[in-house]
């Protein structure tokens, strides 16, 4: 699972560094940051997962996301077809929080599932 971990975190970094000339680019590079550290932890840093303080955080971020998600959910009818998110700024935004969301819930899940291990460091 820290193989797994470790490419999400690369790909989410990646989706930061396509955010350079979005008009609110700095507020979704926040968003796939928070995403991309927290997985990184997971997968390079697991240790942090033992205290209290990372696992209370790494869950409030999970529920904000969940939050956002709901907040940015496409308007759009069909928003998942590519002739309306190839056009709609509210979709393609509204798909990356739902990314974002899922990949906070997957680190959240290897994290509590798999917090023993995580923490000592076992793979």
């Amino acid at each position: 699972m820290r193989y797994v971990l470790g490419v999400i975190a690369l790909l989410m970094l990646l989706f930061v560094l396509v955010q350079y000339n979005d008009p609110d680019g700095p507020l979704w590079m926040v968003y796939y940051g928070v995403a991309a550290i927290w997985a990184g932890l997971a997968a390079f840093r697991p240790r942090i997962f033992a205290g209290q303080v990372a696992r209370a955080l790494l869950l409030a971020s999970v529920i904000a996301a969940i939050g956002l998600t709901i907040f940015y959910w496409p308007p759009a009818e069909h928003w998942w077809d590519m002739d309306v998110w190839w056009e709609s700024e509210e979709s393609r935004e509204g798909m990356g929080m739902m990314i974002v969301t899922l990949v906070l819930a997957v680190t959240a899940a290897a994290v509590f599932s798999g917090r023993r291990r995580l923490a000592v460091g076992l793979r």
